[in-house]
């Protein structure tokens, strides 16, 4: 059976991911519409050796004839096999001044997550093993030029991590999952969530991932009863904070008493205008296309939203944002959802030179509501989105199967081919988000005070 890059990213991704890949019942899968969009390599999933070999060969021939440079080749032999989007020439500082060829991949952004990371060690692995080409390095070439990325720190752990990838593709070992936030748009994200459920799987505890997960079982915490309530302090020792460990037992708690729990009471200011504020960015596209603002003066409320339809209307969308702040009165508070409101305003008035003063307002007014909730309350749910959050709290969405990926396909849509309903749609969205963190603030306020 043949091990490619495309296992490798699987793997790295999530382990759960690469054994469902290929064994998953497929009428379980549910492909989230972002997914739809993207273009993906899994030509590379079902591919044999045998249908290989002749690439393989001919990126052989031109190593040997010492070729410069050779695109999108393949590597490998009948156990392992990688493509590379280019193999370059290079020279090794030795007395002998000997050639190796030096792994290259096209990426729009230099950043090697993970996965990318091992399957740039995966391609150094097979030429230093395979084609006597000692080299310790891949390169990301991207619109920012090449960033090298060394892999003596990686080899170590895909060597050994090599047989469970077998076993796993193979389905000789089955694997249980880790349902982290990184779920939400898997085509196996029901699934697993379902599985993780009936066991009482670890992970369904907001912020325990595969490290902790490991560190509990070691010590026989093996599931969400057991958690709730296992003697903490015998985990002293094991490089976890006891404040961290203090949380996830009362996560775990609150799962199986299905109620929140108050950690501690706050106070919260009274101002004469609340601001509710939700933003969306266009990564793919590189622009921020709304700010989502729902106003509440005296019981009333009122959304407005400020568009940017293209790049080009960017900086007018924020002007116009920060108009309508300096227009108000002075005693607002704004609440949002995570650290991502604030600094989208940051980064704009850095992007287009706009004076900061009226940001340094926003933020001295502006209250993180996930904090609130991370640090004061357990909710019995398995990840603090505000989706998840609101929905727990009663509050629904118009279009409920649409979540904050969702929201960027049906921009794309206005976007790329101007579909005026698709931008309806992703506005409702929007004025959906700040509603529910009226909501969210209300419970709190209502539970804390």
């Amino acid at each position: 059976m043949l091990i490619t890059h495309y296992d490798i990213r699987l793997f790295y991704k999530c382990p759960m991911l690469l054994y469902l890949s290929y064994h998953g019942p497929k009428d379980e899968m549910s492909v989230h519409p972002i997914l739809k969009t993207r273009k993906r390599d899994s030509q590379s999933k079902e591919l044999t050796f045998k249908q290989l070999a002749s690439r393989i060969k001919g990126t052989s021939i031109a190593i040997d004839n010492e070729k410069h440079i050779i695109n999108q080749s393949w590597i490998g032999n009948r156990s392992y096999a990688s493509k590379v989007d280019k193999l370059e020439k290079g020279n090794v500082n030795s007395p002998f001044d000997a050639s190796i060829y030096i792994p290259t991949f096209f990426r729009s952004n230099a950043r090697a997550r993970k996965p990318l990371m091992m399957e740039g060690t995966f391609a150094t692995y097979i030429l230093s093993e395979f084609y006597d080409n000692p080299v310790d390095y891949f390169i990301i070439r991207s619109k920012n030029g090449d960033t090298e990325y060394p892999v003596e720190n990686y080899i170590s752990e895909l060597t050994s991590d090599l047989p469970l990838i077998y076993k796993l593709k193979s389905g000789e070992q089955s694997i249980s999952p880790n349902y982290t936030r990184g779920c939400r748009v898997c085509e196996w994200r029901y699934y697993c969530r379902n599985l993780a459920a009936d066991t009482l799987d670890l992970t369904l505890v907001s912020g325990i991932g595969k490290r902790v997960k490991k560190v509990l079982f070691s010590h026989d915490i093996t599931d969400i009863p057991s958690l709730a309530t296992a003697d903490l302090s015998t985990l002293k020792d094991e490089g976890l904070l006891t404040k961290d460990l203090e949380y996830f037992q009362l996560q775990a708690k609150s799962l199986m008493e299905k109620k929140a729990i108050i950690r501690k009471k706050m106070s919260f200011p009274t101002p004469k205008i609340e601001l509710f504020v939700d933003v969306e960015g266009s990564s793919h596209h590189d622009f921020v296309w709304i700010i989502g603002c729902l106003i509440r003066k005296n019981g009333i409320d009122e959304y407005k939203s400020f568009l940017a339809n293209s790049p080009r209307e960017e900086k007018t969308m924020i002007v116009a944002f920060l108009d309508y702040i300096s227009s108000i009165d002075d005693d607002y508070t704004l609440y949002h959802w995570s650290a991502a409101e604030p600094q989208y305003f940051i980064n704009l008035v850095d992007k287009y030179n706009i004076t900061r003063s009226e940001v340094h307002k926003i933020r001295n007014h502006s209250i993180d509501l996930f904090d609130i909730f991370k640090e004061n309350i357990i909710l019995p749910i398995y990840t603090y989105t505000l989706k998840d959050v609101a929905n727990w709290l009663g509050f629904q969405w118009h279009e409920p199967l649409t979540d904050g990926a969702t929201s960027i396909i049906l921009f794309d849509n206005w976007y790329l081919r101007n579909d005026v309903k698709s931008l309806e749609k992703a506005i409702s969205y929007n004025s959906d988000d700040c509603k529910a963190l009226m909501i969210a603030k209300d419970y709190v306020l209502k539970t804390l005070s």
